[in-house]
């Protein structure tokens, strides 16, 4: 399948981005919020519109001068395709340029087999009216790179394991690829459409089967030497704490006697109040607090977000438990360090993980 490549100037990117976060901005304020010149936004608009991603539209006044455009963005000049592949489930969305979900669907096949689900992932495509504008399609698989596009997942996933993804997945999709992992993906997709769009710098930690983080630091990606930044189930085993997760909540729940057939079960039907909730938060409450602190404390981001496939209600309450220390300890010269917000994710626990994959393929080709 043929897709449309757009080569864009760095200043044409600042633009977009900015119109596609807003929806629509005038020429006045893309020159106040970029920092360019008039006639650098005025080239950049027009760049844009010749490539059919902006429109322009109506003048309004602001103050003194001349009135200003308005450039809207043209949410079906381009779509992306992100596939998220868990240990249970594995599902595709079609972004818009504006960052709507234009059509989903569930592909989780028994064994959670390579052959199977981008075969339902290709019978999705050719169901879309606008396949010929897709740009691309991002893939987020759980597990750790062992070099560009190759990752280790857990056993469940053997048939992803230790593959050239990028190369699979686009040649059998006709489409470029490009792939991360799950806790990465998640945070580009909260960093463009979800919690994260009001700030530059936050550490994305995603609760699913396992646990992972994605760092994001003046609007970008931080990989690491090998794409590996924000592994920190790995941690907790020094620590002498229990890694807190999905499975673990799942194994708690099941000896209070509510039974769940698998996590996306208990992610759909959870109830704060099941029996067994309260008693896994007070067990892990202490594994939380201390990741906070570890994250608060050696990354010094502006805000620590809390979300992949966690329950949203059990998220905030993970969250309103929280302490910080140092509030309890004196002040130096009656000043305290910068305190880092600790907030829910905004994303839909079950999508977060396909809207970032989505997000990370209109990241990479048209705003990074």
């Amino acid at each position: 399948m043929a897709t449309k490549e757009y080569r864009l100037t760095q200043r044409a990117r600042r633009v977009l981005a900015l119109v596609r976060r807003q929806g629509r901005m005038s020429r006045s304020d893309l020159i106040r919020d970029t920092g360019l010149s008039g006639t650098a936004v005025f080239r950049a608009t027009e760049e844009l519109e010749a490539a059919g991603l902006l429109r322009s539209g109506e003048t309004i006044a602001q103050g003194r001068g001349q009135p200003s455009t308005m450039m809207h963005i043209v949410a079906d000049a381009a779509f992306s395709l992100g596939l998220s592949v868990m240990t249970d489930r594995a599902d595709v969305v079609l972004l818009d340029l504006a960052g709507e979900v234009r059509a989903r669907r569930d592909v989780s096949a028994p064994g959670v087999t390579r052959a199977a689900i981008l075969g339902a992932v290709a019978a999705f495509v050719a169901e879309q009216p606008n396949r010929d504008r897709i740009v691309g399609i991002g893939l987020a698989v759980a597990g750790f790179f062992t070099a560009p596009s190759i990752i280790n997942p857990s056993a469940e996933l053997d048939d992803w394991a230790l593959i050239d993804l990028a190369e699979t997945v686009g040649r059998s999709l006709g489409m470029p690829a490009m792939v991360e992992n799950l806790a990465n993906a998640a945070a580009i997709g909260e960093r463009l459409l979800g919690a994260g769009v009001d700030y530059a710098s936050f550490c994305y930690v995603n609760v699913a089967a396992g646990l992972g983080a994605g760092l994001v630091d003046g609007g970008q990606l931080i990989r690491g030497r090998h794409g590996n930044a924000g592994e920190i189930a790995g941690m907790f085993h020094f620590a002498n704490l229990t890694t807190p997760n999905l499975a673990d909540l799942q194994g708690t729940l099941a000896r209070h006697g509510v039974v769940c057939n698998g996590i996306a079960d208990l992610v759909t039907r959870f109830e704060l109040t099941w029996p067994g909730v309260d008693a896994w938060l007070a067990e892990r409450q202490s594994s939380f607090a201390w990741l906070f602190q570890m994250l608060r404390y050696t990354l010094d981001c502006e805000v620590i977000v809390l979300g992949g496939r966690l329950p949203r209600p059990l998220a905030q309450r993970i969250v309103d438990d929280m302490v910080w220390p140092e509030f309890s300890l004196p002040a130096r010269r009656e000043v305290r360090a910068p305190s880092t917000l600790l907030i829910v994710a905004a994303l839909d626990p079950e999508l977060s993980a396909s809207l970032g994959a989505a997000s990370l393929v209109l990241h990479r080709t048209m705003f990074d």
